[in-house]
């Protein structure tokens, strides 16, 4: 009996070794090979009760209602794509041009800082005064090198970007024109798939389907709502402030916002605590007030738009994200965390009852 539950538990083991294996080198080889296809995919399932409802209605044929939707996908998305893209390209440009200048004003602005934080240092013991002015002296030669370098990496990150237009144009194309194919000919796809399927097989899929389709169906809306939220309270907080480059600054902060354990925290704090120690005591206190306002509305909002059961314990999604960053880099941080609120939904609905 205990050999049986040692071969059964070495099995297991190794199922779920060779799965991950296999989830590993999917993300890392196929999946963005994959990624418009999947796209696709995602669209045509999307389509196809607004294509059954020009069919039903208007008696549209389906391959001139997937045609028409694909059109308006092209022309929704695009429009807003070149609007987006087109205030970012213009903002992120002036502030390049002018950074060579912020770059120049850069010691006299790090001396000022060096010289109030001094002052606040004189009310310290002499060694401690002593170790702080040493310590403040190495962090802002190291921060003058660093900014140069960022400076140049940003604008190497450009010209990468403009490299990689033929391929962004390329990969659109074909996402396009796989909507368009997959949404003329989804029911007869899916009926071809499931004459190769048994049942058994059937019922696991249509089980992994529903609970990965619930699943990710609601987190994408949260964090649709949740991003909209934060980046309009951006926008509009740096507009009050003048902030030249506030749709750039938001939609940065935004992005950082998104990923997981992080927050808008991790910008505004550090840029309201330079602004306090510079001086800019309103600015300082505009920004503290600015995070508390996007902090309040995200509490009180995530918990309404993700429901209680559907979230992981910050221990395990901080783990994910280490593990999404160490395998795949940024994306990992973000696709890693999915993965298991995907796993967790799917093993739960496993529990209720449904296989």
């Amino acid at each position: 009996m205990q050999s049986e539950q040692k071969k059964e538990f070495l099995l297991t083991v190794a199922y779920y070794a060779v799965l991950a294996a296999a989830l590993y080198l999917f993300l890392r080889y196929l999946l963005w090979w994959l990624l418009p296809f999947l796209l696709a995919f995602a669209a045509a399932r999307a389509m196809e009760p607004v294509i059954l409802l020009l069919q039903r209605t208007v008696h549209f044929k389906r391959g001139f209602s997937a045609a028409l939707l694909t059109l308006f996908l092209l022309f929704l998305l695009g429009g807003l794509l070149s609007l987006l893209l087109s205030a970012l390209f213009t903002e992120a440009t002036a502030f390049l041009t002018q950074l060579p200048t912020l770059l120049d004003a850069l010691p006299a602005l790090t001396g000022g800082l060096l010289d109030r934080l001094r002052a606040y240092g004189a009310l310290c013991p002499d060694w401690l005064r002593e170790l702080l002015t040493a310590e403040l002296s190495d962090w802002a030669a190291y921060g003058s090198t660093a900014l140069a370098g960022l400076a140049s990496r940003a604008l190497a990150l450009l010209g990468s970007m403009a490299a990689a237009v033929p391929a962004l144009v390329l990969f659109a194309a074909t996402t396009l024109l796989a909507v368009f194919f997959l949404a003329a000919s989804y029911p007869t796809l899916c009926a071809a798939a499931k004459r190769r399927l048994s049942p058994r097989a059937q019922q696991r899929l249509r089980f992994w389907h529903d609970g990965v389709t619930h699943s990710l169906t609601r987190w994408l809306r949260a964090q649709a709502i949740l991003c909209s939220l934060t980046f309009c309270q951006l926008l509009a907080g740096f507009w009050l402030l003048g902030e030249r480059y506030s749709l750039l600054a938001a939609f940065l902060i935004t992005l950082v916002d998104a990923l997981p354990v992080f927050g808008t925290g991790t910008v505004l704090i550090p840029w309201a605590l330079a602004e306090l120690l510079l001086g800019s005591v309103p600015r300082g206190a505009a920004l503290v007030i600015l995070y508390l306002c996007t902090l309040t509305v995200r509490s009180i909002t995530e918990p309404k738009l993700v429901a209680a059961q559907a979230g992981l314990p910050p221990i395990a999604s901080l783990m994910a994200m280490y593990l999404g960053a160490r395998a795949f880099g940024v994306a990992g941080m973000v696709l890693f965390p999915l993965l298991l609120l995907l796993a967790a939904q799917v093993l739960r609905t496993k529990k209720e009852g449904s296989m």
